[in-house]
């Protein structure tokens, strides 16, 4: 299971909590182009599964998630699969072997698959340590799409990688309240999504 705590912030934001936390790696740079996917009656969306292809500095990846509900403070757990794609059709071949439901990963090999909306950004990345555990501090800046529509990204994601899982839950708590971290309790496809079922204004 994936954890991780999400927080509408800025650049400076990000900066200021890399200053105070240890650094356990270099920074790394990642530009980010993701597509997702969803059948034509929604099935993905009504399941909470998430399915993208996205390029990571030019290198493919298929991923699913299935989400657990969202989280007011920000707090998101849910299980991942990812593999080295080149197209869905690949990923969705290979995500078996990285525990995803063979018969789930067959069933959408065999839909009429679509892409439903686009996220766009680039992401700053930064190992941590953090009292008992490590985690990789990271800030997304880009657009989030659907359609015609669009709205611009802009969060901090600090996600859980080794040690203590405790630890980690309480560091996190204590950084949003000292740091005045505003809570982001939906993912970037549930944003997106969202842009594409925003009512058109009236004439």
């Amino acid at each position: 299971m994936e954890r991780e705590f999400k927080w509408t912030a800025g650049r400076a934001d990000f900066d200021r909590l890399c200053a105070v936390l240890s650094a356990a790696g270099p920074a790394v740079r990642l530009d980010m182009q993701a597509v997702y996917y969803d059948t034509p009656d929604r099935m993905l969306r009504d399941q909470r599964i998430g399915l993208r292809l996205r390029r990571e500095n030019g290198a493919g990846v298929c991923c699913m998630k299935l989400r657990s509900a969202e989280a007011a403070n920000g707090l998101h757990a849910h299980a991942e699969y990812e593999c080295p794609a080149e197209t869905l059709a690949q990923g969705l071949r290979a995500l078996p072997a990285q525990g995803a439901d063979p018969a789930l990963c067959a069933a959408l090999a065999a839909a009429p698959l679509a892409p439903v909306c686009r996220v766009d950004f680039v992401r700053t990345a930064q190992l941590v340590s953090l009292p008992g555990c490590t985690a990789e501090l990271s800030f997304d800046a880009g657009t989030l799409a659907a359609g015609a529509a669009s709205a611009p990204l802009s969060e901090i994601e600090l996600e859980y990688k080794s040690g203590d899982l405790d630890g980690f839950l309480s560091a996190g708590s204590t950084l949003a309240a000292a740091h005045h971290l505003v809570p982001q309790p939906l993912s970037k496809l549930a944003r997106a999504l969202q842009l594409s079922e925003m009512k058109k204004p009236a004439e």
